[in-house]
């Protein structure tokens, strides 16, 4: 009976259909096969360990299939050993890729060559890129040709081993949140509406703070680590980012002696003058607040944490979730 069925209505009904039964479909005609295939390689996910690797080679074997693959993500271990042939199917098999959504490559950090062969493609619909390599220049020309990238992730190294490569002016003009060492960041956040940092590596500075509030966007969400001494960044931040939403600092300041009452009133008054902030961790601290009054948006911050010592109770807001994602 449903062989008889028009061909756009199969489609319909193989599209909410789950995957393992769209594998069983597949099997028994022809017809079925031509129409599941397509929508067995549209979201693929090879974990570690890798058991579906071998994915790969037939998208590199046959790029009408990885023209159709809409996410694609390989996360290998850093202990896994992948020779050079099998990344170079893997740089083949993304070189077709070119109707992606999202797209996380988090292999061997030295092997970005493998996006050397989509630099002559274009990625229309790409909106999140995730990668375990540094900001080089294969980085660099990849995020050139993926103007609607919104999400971008990049290796959390810092490192002088690593130089970053500028990006081409006009690049990733969609960009809202980013993920990736301070290094990457002043790289990628000047000139660009990024909204939410992330900084997985490095020592955030106050220069810092004065290079990425040049995003062309209100900066509502920032997560960092600093050796800095928390009140003058506080400081600064209340300058450049005054319409920070969440934010949570990890410090590595070597206090000579426990912070005293004076360190905590200074921390809440430097609070107090961002209006818009909700929350604020500062290395496992997490200072309450209460709204002024009706009339005022602003909030009251407690003169002391809500824990009484470092690393204790976490802010109750995951800086890896979606939420730090959707603001």
């Amino acid at each position: 009976m449903f062989l008889h069925l028009p061909v756009e209505l199969l489609h319909a009904i193989f599209q909410q259909t789950s995957t393992h039964d769209l594998l069983a479909l597949s099997t028994t005609h022809s017809l079925f096969y031509s129409i599941a295939q397509p929508l067995l390689y549209r979201h693929i996910s090879i974990p570690y360990p890798p058991r579906n690797a071998a994915v790969v080679i037939a998208l590199a074997q046959k790029p009408q299939l990885a023209h159709h693959v809409r996410s694609f993500a390989i996360r290998l271990d850093s202990s896994s050993t992948f020779f050079n042939p099998f990344y170079q199917l893997l740089a083949k098999a993304l070189s077709a890729m070119t109707e992606l959504t999202s797209l996380d490559l988090f292999v061997d950090p030295a092997a970005s060559w493998v996006l050397q062969g989509t630099h002559t493609n274009s990625f229309p619909r790409l909106r999140h890129f995730g990668c375990s390599f540094p900001l080089d220049a294969n980085v660099a020309a990849f995020l050139s040709i993926t103007e609607a990238v919104v999400e971008l992730e990049l290796d959390a190294i810092s490192t002088n081993l690593h130089s970053t490569s500028p990006l081409p002016v006009g690049s990733l003009p969609q960009l809202s949140q980013f993920v990736g060492s301070v290094q990457a960041a002043q790289a990628v956040v000047p000139g660009r509406p990024v909204e939410s940092i992330h900084l997985s590596s490095g020592d955030l500075t106050e220069s810092d703070v004065v290079t990425l509030a040049r995003s062309t966007a209100h900066v509502v969400i920032l997560g960092a680590t600093t050796s800095s001494l928390p009140v003058p960044l506080l400081e600064k931040l209340t300058h450049c980012m005054p319409h920070l939403v969440y934010l949570r600092m990890m410090t590595t300041y070597n206090f000579s002696e426990a912070p005293d009452v004076a360190f905590y009133q200074n921390i809440a008054s430097a609070l107090a003058s961002l209006s818009d902030l909700k929350a604020f961790e500062l290395s496992g601290m997490h200072w309450g607040s209460s709204p002024k009054d009706v009339s005022d948006k602003g909030r009251v911050w407690q003169s002391q944490p809500l824990t009484n010592h470092f690393g204790t109770v976490p802010l109750d807001v995951d800086f890896g979730s979606d939420l730090f994602f959707a603001y």
